[in-house]
């Protein structure tokens, strides 16, 4: 069964099978993956998974993204950028550098 991520009205995501990139372990559900790290950006919301086995944070590439609401979207996506503090995500490059970022320090490779 595919994932299925949606912001109701604004964007959806559908990911059908994710494989990690560090063990190799695959999945078509969250049986072997978390995706508390995905992000809603201006490009729709991009899925970010960590793997349950070896702890590797990605961006699957097999993800299926559907922009509903375009301006509502945005308009969202900005307010929530106020409101939380956090820099606006613009799309899937960005939220891939921001995967890279928190394996690192899961590492304790920051230079």
């Amino acid at each position: 069964m595919a994932l299925k991520f949606r912001v109701k009205g604004l964007a959806e995501t559908f990911v059908d099978r994710i494989s990690c990139p560090g063990c190799g372990v695959a999945g078509t559900d969250d049986q072997y993956f978390a995706t508390e790290f995905t992000k809603v950006t201006l490009e729709g919301i991009i899925v970010v998974a960590q793997c349950k086995m070896c702890n590797e944070i990605f961006v699957p590439g097999s993800q299926r993204l559907g922009v509903l609401d375009y301006s509502a979207l945005c308009a969202a996506v900005e307010k929530d950028s106020v409101e939380s503090g956090e820099a606006i995500l613009t799309g899937i490059s960005a939220v891939r550098l921001n995967a890279e970022k928190l394996n690192a320090q899961r590492k304790n490779a920051m230079h």
